[in-house]
């Protein structure tokens, strides 16, 4: 089982939230997964509060709050100790679209269905 993220260490990522938008923004997916990949690096690097967590532990976090903190999925399917942060952060442009750097987190199978969809509509 994972270790639960601590609200110091969630304080922190949400901080960097809206620079991390900005550095993916209008980036297809293969550079928004090198840019969220150098960002935790940087975060690992340079804050002793996220030291203990992996780089990929970051990596997988950053795209999961960043979908939470703009109400991308519906709130149900989000993990119960993280629906308070939902919708708390809303993208400037209000854009709804699943930050698809992790898809690793299911969301509670809103992800897989968001994926089967958009292939369909493809």
């Amino acid at each position: 089982m994972p270790k639960r993220w601590t609200e110091k260490e969630e304080r922190y990522l949400q901080k960097v939230i809206p620079d991390y938008r900005k550095s993916i923004l209008k980036k297809n997916l293969k550079e928004a997964k090198s840019t969220t990949l150098k960002l935790a690096k940087e975060i690992h690097q340079d804050n002793p509060v996220i030291q203990n967590r992996t780089v990929n532990a970051i990596y997988e976090r950053l795209p999961y709050l960043e979908n939470l903190l703009a109400g991308v999925f519906e709130k149900r399917h989000y993990a119960s100790k993280d629906q308070r942060l939902y919708n708390t952060l809303p993208r400037e442009s209000k854009c709804i679209t699943p930050n698809l750097c992790n898809t690793r987190h299911p969301y509670n199978g809103a992800m897989k269905e968001y994926l089967k969809r958009t292939k369909r509509d493809t």
